[in-house]
């Protein structure tokens, strides 16, 4: 079923409270959790309470969970993969992938056999906004997708990157999907039943805005977030673009980041806002993609 472009009316605040959150990540029971730029994971219960969940000392992006309820986050401050148990332990899962030492990794995802693919942006630890910045003004193919193993072993899967962020696998589990954020378009990866990985092919192009996040409903289209303009746009299976929110102002939403799917009939799209304090919500009326943690 295709998309019909969103109100601004139609999004509203799940909660305030977040600092700055760029990832955001809803679980089974209904919580949902963010990172906020001063390095907090904060959750929030079905019952609209808020929490501190775990403390990263970095800056957390983006997150994923798996079938025990532990939470893997990208921190950019550490240049690492944590993992944050149920009762909020951090611990560093892994800081290189192969041959590659992460230095600013984005967005991790699970496959269907607790792989976690971790888009790393760049090659270089992120000191300021400015160097982030300085890429956008003169891209360079310095970023990389690795794939983790449960142990916490990886390798790299594909290489020469335009900024990798959002990451994400279709719902037949056939690619992994990367947005290149200098580039303004979306890579594809495919995922051989052997364990091998095809080439890096362009699989919508012209998304503008500095695509951040993304995430699959269950028919397969893609969901991406355009925090420099303010914008959500929908990929459909084809890769054919159209616009869902529209937003230049920045009433409603301002930076949008991650995304990720929840509500009683995980139909409801939440959002993560780098430059606002709160988390938003949208119903959408499509059912998202459940990710691993829910299979």
């Amino acid at each position: 079923m295709a998309y019909q472009q969103l109100s601004l009316d139609q999004v509203t605040v799940a909660a305030t409270g977040f600092k700055g959150a760029e990832g955001v990540v809803v679980d089974r029971e209904g919580n949902l959790y963010g990172g906020g730029t001063d390095g907090v994971i904060r959750k929030l219960s079905p019952d609209g309470k808020m929490t501190e969940f775990a403390r990263t000392g970095g800056r957390p992006a983006g997150m994923a969970l798996d079938r025990q309820g532990n939470l893997f986050i990208c921190d950019v401050g550490k240049a690492a993969v944590l993992k944050v148990t149920p009762s909020g332990a951090v611990s560093v899962f892994a800081d290189q992938a192969g041959s590659l030492k992460l230095t600013l990794p984005n967005f991790p995802v699970f496959d269907a056999e607790g792989n976690l693919y971790v888009s790393n942006s760049t090659d270089y630890i992120l000191k300021s906004v400015q160097d982030v910045m300085a890429e956008i003004r003169n891209p360079v193919p310095k970023g990389a997708l690795v794939r983790l193993r449960p142990n916490g072993q990886g390798e790299v899967v594909a290489t020469g990157l335009y900024f990798a962020n959002g990451t994400a696998i279709d719902p037949r589990e056939e690619a992994v999907y990367v947005l290149q954020s200098t580039k303004n378009n979306c890579v594809r990866v495919a995922m051989r039943k052997d364990g091998s990985h095809g080439q890096p092919e362009v699989f919508g192009e012209n998304l503008g805005g500095l695509p951040d996040g993304m995430a699959f409903d269950a028919e397969g289209h893609m969901i991406v977030t355009l925090p420099f303009i303010n914008r959500l746009v929908v990929l459909d299976p084809a890769g054919k673009l159209s616009v869902l929110l529209d937003d230049p102002e920045g009433k409603t939403t301002k930076s949008p980041t991650n995304c990720a799917f929840g509500g009683p009939g995980f139909d409801d799209l939440y959002l993560a806002h780098l430059e606002a304090d709160h988390v938003a919500k949208v119903h959408l009326g499509h059912k998202g993609h459940p990710l691993y943690d829910r299979r």
